[in-house]
C-alpha cells in the first residue's frame, strides 16, 4: 500500500539523529521468545513495515520481519554498549523496510543490554514507549497476536493531508498569521557541533519560593521556567521579541493513541519582552502566549512555516521528567539505561522538571551551552515577582561565540573576523578541508542548508550515489581516495576530512643532515650551541610574561 508521507514524516527526513533505547536488564531474557514478541508487534503495526519511495510516498508492506539480533559477549559490558551504539551510526536504507533495528546483548546468564533503534519516519518517543509495551505484553503472555489498530498510520496521513486544506487550513491559519505577524527572524546560535548534553539544578529554596510566586499571577513552575529561559536568550541575543518552540503530543484526539507512529511537534510560542516588565508581568505574558498556541495545535510546524512563508525554527522548552520506556518481561528488573546518541530536536533543547533539574540538550558550542544553563539557573535564583526582568542577574557570557557570529558554509557558526591572509602552506588546514568537503557534499544534495561536520550525510538525504561521487569529486581534488567503507561507517565531514587531512600531511623531515652536522661540532662548540638555546628560551619565556 502506498500513501502519502504525513507532516510528521516529511520533517522526520531532515532530523539527523534517529530514535534510540538501551536497556539494562538484569535477569534470564530469552531470545527465541523475544524474537517472536517482536514477530507479532511488526504485524500488528504497519509503520514497522514501512519505507519510503523515491517519489516521496511511504510504501507499506503487507508482511515484514524486524530481526532481533541476539549477541553474545561474555562479561564485557564496555563491548556491549559499543556494539549498541554502533546500532545508531548505520545509515538506513529508507527505499528498504524495516527502518527499525532491534538487538539484545548476551554480558552474562542474567545480564542483557536490549537496544532499539528507529528512524523517526517511523516513529516518535511515543509510539517507541508503545512499541515496548507491546513487546512486553506479548513475551510475557505468550500470545500470538494483538487486535489491530483501528485505523492505520498511512490512513492518518490522508486525513491529515485531506484536513488541512482548503477552508479548513484556511481557518485555522488565521490565528496564527496574527500571532506570527512581523515575527522576528531566528537567534543566530553557535550551531553545528556534536549533539551532546549538560544538566544543573536549581536549589531547593529557590524552586519552593518560584512555585508561590507562580501560583500568585495563576502559573505554574513551567511558565517560571520558560520565562527565564526566554530571559537569558534575549539577554544573549539583544532582542525584546522571541519564538521558543513547545512540543506536543500530536495525539490531540483520543483516537489517535493506539497508532505507532510519529505524530509530535511543537507550537512556537511568541515572548514579548518588551516595555521592561517585572517577572511576574512576564510570567502572565508567557502563560497567555502558551496557552493560546497550544490551543491552536493542529497546523504542523512546517506547515506553518510554509504557510506563511516565514522561518520558525527556535531553541526548544519542555518541562517535566522524560519517562524512559524499558521492557517489563517475566523474571527480569530493569537495571539502568544506556545513552546511544545525542538526542537534541533542535540546537537548544531545555527540558525542566518540578524539581529544579534542568537538562540541555544542543547541538552548540559547549561553553555556549554551559554558559546558558548557567545564566538560567541564576535567573530562576534570583526571580521574584516584582524583580524587573532588566535587572535579573546574567553570568558574563565567555568565549569566542558571544561575538558578532555568521554562519560558515559548513554550518558552523564562527566569529566574524578580518579577511585571513592568503594560506602562504600548500597543505590545507583541516578547517579548510572540511569546508571545502561540506561545500561539496552540499552542492551534490542539492541544497542552501548547511551542512555541519558532524552531521550524518546520509541521514542528511544522501544515498550510495552520493557517497560514489563525492568520493570521485575528493579524489580528483586533493588526490586522496576515500574508501567506500569508510564513507558508510562514519558518515561525517569531521571524520572524512580527518582522513584526508592525514594523507596530505606532509613527510616528517629527515634529520639525517642534521645529525651529521652536528656530529662533526667541537666540544666547545656544542656547549655555545646548547648556551645560545637556553638563552633563547628564556628570553622567549620573559617576553610571553610580560605580555600576560
Amino acid at each position: 500500500m502506498r500513501y502519502p508521507l504525513s507532516f510528521a514524516q516529511e520533517h522526520a527526513l531532515s532530523l539527523p539523529e534517529p530514535l534510540s533505547h538501551a536497556t539494562w536488564l538484569d535477569g534470564p531474557v530469552d531470545p527465541v521468545a523475544l524474537q517472536r514478541a517482536m514477530d507479532v508487534v511488526v504485524a500488528r503495526h504497519p509503520t514497522l513495515r514501512t519505507s519510503v519511495s523515491a517519489s516521496g510516498e511511504q510504501v507499506v508492506s503487507e508482511t515484514g520481519r524486524v530481526v532481533v539480533e541476539h549477541v553474545v559477549v561474555p562479561g564485557d559490558v564496555e563491548r556491549a554498549e559499543s556494539m549498541a551504539a554502533a546500532l545508531v551510526g548505520q545509515p538506513f536504507d529508507l527505499s528498504r523496510e524495516p527502518l527499525l533495528r532491534a538487538s539484545v546483548i548476551e554480558v552474562g546468564a542474567d545480564l542483557f543490554l536490549f537496544a532499539l533503534v528507529a528512524h523517526r519516519v517511523i516513529a516518535d518517543r511515543s509510539a517507541l514507549a508503545m512499541l515496548i509495551a507491546d513487546l512486553s505484553t506479548v513475551y510475557g503472555g505468550g500470545l500470538s497476536e494483538l487486535p489491530p489498530s483501528w485505523m492505520d498510520y498511512g490512513d492518518y496521513a490522508v486525513w491529515q493531508r485531506e484536513r488541512l486544506d482548503g477552508e479548513e487550513l484556511a481557518r485555522q491559519l488565521e490565528h496564527w498569521r496574527e500571532v506570527l505577524r512581523d515575527v522576528p527572524a531566528p537567534l543566530r546560535l553557535p550551531t553545528g557541533h556534536r549533539a551532546d548534553r549538560v544538566t544543573a539544578a536549581v536549589d531547593p529554596a529557590a524552586v519552593r519560593r518560584l512555585v508561590d510566586v507562580a501560583e500568585g499571577v495563576g502559573a505554574t513552575l513551567s511558565t517560571v521556567s520558560l520565562a527565564a529561559y526566554a530571559v537569558v536568550l534575549s539577554r544573549y541575543a539583544r532582542v525584546d521579541d522571541l519564538v521558543v518552540e513547545v512540543p506536543v503530543s500530536g495525539r490531540g484526539r483520543v483516537e489517535l493513541e493506539p497508532i505507532a507512529g510519529p505524530f509530535a511537534d511543537a507550537v512556537p510560542v511568541r515572548v514579548s519582552l518588551a516595555g521592561e516588565p517585572a517577572f511576574g508581568d512576564l510570567l502572565v505574558r508567557v502563560r497567555n502566549a502558551t496557552a493560546h498556541a497550544v490551543s491552536h495545535d493542529e497546523v504542523p510546524l512546517t506547515k506553518l512555516a510554509e504557510e506563511l512563508e516565514v522561518d520558525l525554527s527556535a531553541p526548544r522548552f519542555t518541562f517535566g521528567p522524560r519517562a524512559a520506556p524499558a521492557l517489563d518481561l517475566p523474571g527480569v528488573t530493569v537495571r539502568g539505561h544506556a545513552v546511544l546518541t545525542g538526542t537534541a530536536e533542535a540546537d537548544l533543547d531545555l527540558r525542566a522538571d518540578e524539581r529544579g533539574t534542568l537538562t540541555l540538550e544542543h547541538r552548540t558550542d559547549p561553553g555556549f551551552a554551559a554558559w546558558l544553563l548557567r545564566s538560567v539557573v541564576a535567573v530562576l535564583e534570583h526571580a521574584s515577582a516584582d524583580t524587573a526582568v532588566a535587572e535579573l542577574p546574567v553570568p558574563a557570557p565567555e568565549g569566542d561565540w558571544s561575538a558578532v557570529t555568521e554562519p560558515s558554509p559548513n554550518g558552523v557558526v564562527r566569529p566574524v573576523t578580518a579577511e585571513p591572509e592568503a594560506d602562504e602552506d600548500p597543505v590545507p588546514s583541516r578547517d579548510r578541508i572540511e569546508e571545502t568537503m561540506a561545500g561539496i557534499w552540499a552542492e551534490l544534495l542539492r541544497t542552501t542548508e548547511p551542512i555541519g561536520p558532524h552531521d550524518n550525510l546520509f541521514a542528511r538525504g544522501s544515498g550510495s550515489l552520493t557517497a560514489v561521487r563525492f568520493a570521485a569529486r575528493i579524489a580528483d581534488l586533493y588526490g586522496v581516495t576515500l574508501p567506500m567503507d569508510r564513507i558508510v561507517t562514519s558518515p561525517t565531514i569531521a571524520v572524512l576530512a580527518e582522513v584526508v587531512s592525514a594523507e596530505l600531511a606532509p613527510d616528517p623531515p629527515d634529520d639525517t643532515a642534521r645529525d651529521a652536522a652536528l656530529a662533526d661540532l667541537s666540544d666547545d662548540e656544542l656547549d655555545d650551541l646548547l648556551r645560545a638555546v637556553v638563552a633563547a628560551r628564556e628570553r622567549r619565556r620573559t617576553t610571553e610574561g610580560d605580555l600576560r
